[in-house]
């Protein structure tokens, strides 16, 4: 009896399993379809304080990942910098000055 009860475990494990599969599956191919056509665009200025540790937080997000505009509002202190930094040392975004980015803006968003 111990033993069929432990089978009976098992098999519902496996389903399980299986099943949580199958959803993964699903999502993934939802969310390519969903990440190509979704941009986020951050405009910034002054924000060499914390911009290196939000754009790392959102290089983690895979809702995001390759889809990050950054626009740099004429900033007086470092910030384009350490965005152009961090776009240099691998994290895929895409960063545009002010000019540049009003440019995209009108080319993208446009109904």
């Amino acid at each position: 009896m111990l033993g069929f009860i432990v089978e009976v475990v098992a098999w519902i494990l496996c389903i399980y399993g299986l099943l949580s599969i199958i959803n993964d599956i699903i999502d993934e191919v939802s969310y390519k379809k969903i990440k190509n056509n979704t941009k986020l665009i951050l405009t910034v200025k002054d924000a060499e304080e914390g911009i290196e540790n939000y754009i790392r937080q959102l290089n983690f997000s895979k809702n995001f990942y390759n889809n990050l505009v950054v626009i740099d509002l004429d900033s007086k202190d470092e910030t384009f910098n350490i965005v152009q930094k961090l776009s240099e040392e691998g994290i895929n975004i895409k960063v545009l000055d002010r000019k540049e980015g009003i440019e995209y803006l009108e080319k993208n968003m446009a109904p």
